[in-house]
């Protein structure tokens, strides 16, 4: 087992040590203790110790407080680094995984995007070029390497790469479903504007005489029996239609069947609607009225439109029973927003603790793609490929977000349809 010795051990020290080692480590303040132990050791300190590899660290674990910090970047092993030192590893990476992993970025003044969220722009990832990697995945390989170069046995705890489907339902059903003022209301739109194929799709749909366009719920089953995947499924059941909150009537049949349909085959989770971020009491309905028609607990989460403020979301989903969080990604650009492919518990840097809620981070979302990167489907296939063989090299969790009503036959979505399918045969 390895050991590490620091003469300071904070609790922003015992939770990187613990996320990057996976709790597989004996973490001292004890000279002889270190000196003892047989093994590999990491000495994270000033002092001069004949023992161990040297990190040089930098203040960032001991303080308290949330203060700019000074990022430069320099490069080892032909990698991007910071908080630069002088020992054996050259800069101080329990500091600098801390940085990324707990987003102490997001928590410093920063400007929004049009969403009100925090824009990808000021990321140093974004900044500096490393966003469509997960960095700290790739130093802890180099210092997986280091420490064998004195300890040739040692080998970082065992990861398995996993690939993980998740599918967001913001619009369950495109006509079906819905109230008949909408619908009476849409067909008399669709008429005036000219959108003859919408309208013939809404008389059938709605006459029952053709099947929902957003419905393609058994092509995923089949998609995820074929390649044997167990994806997860996030609702998004506002109960008030209200801005980018455009979902179907959570109280029809259909929309509860639906729920509990896939709650007995698959794993889902709530996806809070935007009203919900500010409101306590909507998040907290939204919450049980997914359990009700799922009939069974609700402990998994995924924010709509990604709107994910640090640290109140996430403090407001722990009050909720929220175990594991799947919002860990950017809505305007693919790539690691914490800079990493593995689930850890989330660090409140408000509190300065660890806490009970797990974030499983994403790499790729299909949105993006297509309305921001500007993607075609050939384009998004090889995009999506990369992600997939990048986490594939440090077992990590690919985990990629794809939306009903971007995957179905319509003629403007057929290409992304078939692109999905391709994909998963390469998997």
């Amino acid at each position: 087992m390895l050991t590490i010795f620091s003469p300071h051990i904070s609790p922003r020290l015992r939770y990187i040590v613990a996320v990057l080692f996976n709790e597989s480590v004996i973490l001292t303040d004890n000279v002889e203790i270190y000196l003892s132990k047989e093994g590999p050791c990491i000495n994270y300190s000033n002092q001069s110790i004949d023992k161990g590899i040297q990190v040089i660290p930098v203040t960032l674990l001991k303080e308290t407080e949330i203060s700019i910090q000074e990022i430069q970047i320099h490069r080892w092993q032909d990698l991007p680094v910071f908080f630069s030192g002088s020992g054996d590893i050259p800069f101080d990476i329990f500091a600098a995984s801390f940085y990324l992993l707990s987003r102490y970025e997001e928590y410093l003044n920063h400007e929004k995007d049009e969403y009100g969220r925090y824009d990808h722009r000021n990321s140093i990832a974004f900044q500096h070029g490393f966003l469509d990697i997960p960095l700290v995945d790739y130093w802890m390989l180099e210092l997986e390497r280091e420490l064998q170069k004195k300890y040739p046995d040692y080998h970082l705890p065992e990861r398995q790469f996993v690939v993980q489907p998740t599918y967001d339902i913001d619009v369950a059903y495109r006509f079906r479903y819905a109230s008949p003022f909408k619908n009476i209301k849409g067909y008399f739109t669709d008429l005036l504007m000219g959108r003859f194929d919408a309208l013939m799709d809404r008389s059938a749909i709605y006459s029952g005489k053709q099947k929902d366009s957003y419905d393609i719920y058994e092509w995923l089953d089949e998609l995820h029996q074929q390649h044997q995947l167990k994806p997860f499924y996030f609702f998004l059941v506002a109960e008030k239609r209200k801005g980018y909150d455009k979902n179907v009537d959570p109280h029809t049949s259909g929309m509860r069947e639906l729920i509990n349909t896939h709650a007995k085959k698959y794993r889902i989770g709530i996806h809070p609607s935007v009203q919900s971020n500010a409101d306590a009491n909507c998040l907290e309905r939204e919450i049980k009225l997914l359990a009700y028609h799922a009939q069974q607990p609700i402990s998994v989460s995924r924010q709509h439109y990604l709107q994910l403020h640090l640290p109140e979301t996430y403090q407001a989903l722990i009050d909720m029973g929220i175990q594991q969080d799947y919002s860990m990604g950017y809505g305007a650009v693919n790539g690691f927003r914490a800079s990493t492919s593995h689930p850890f518990y989330w660090y409140d840097l408000s509190k300065e603790q660890t806490t009970s809620l797990q974030i499983i981070p994403f790499c790729y979302m299909d949105s993006t793609a297509i309305f921001y990167e500007r993607l075609n489907a050939e384009m998004a296939l090889e995009r999506m490929r990369y992600f997939l063989q990048t986490v594939k090299k440090t077992s990590g969790v690919f985990t990629y977000v794809m939306h009903n009503h971007f995957l179905t036959e319509q003629k403007e979505w057929i290409m992304w349809r078939n692109m999905y399918e391709t994909f998963l045969r390469t998997i």
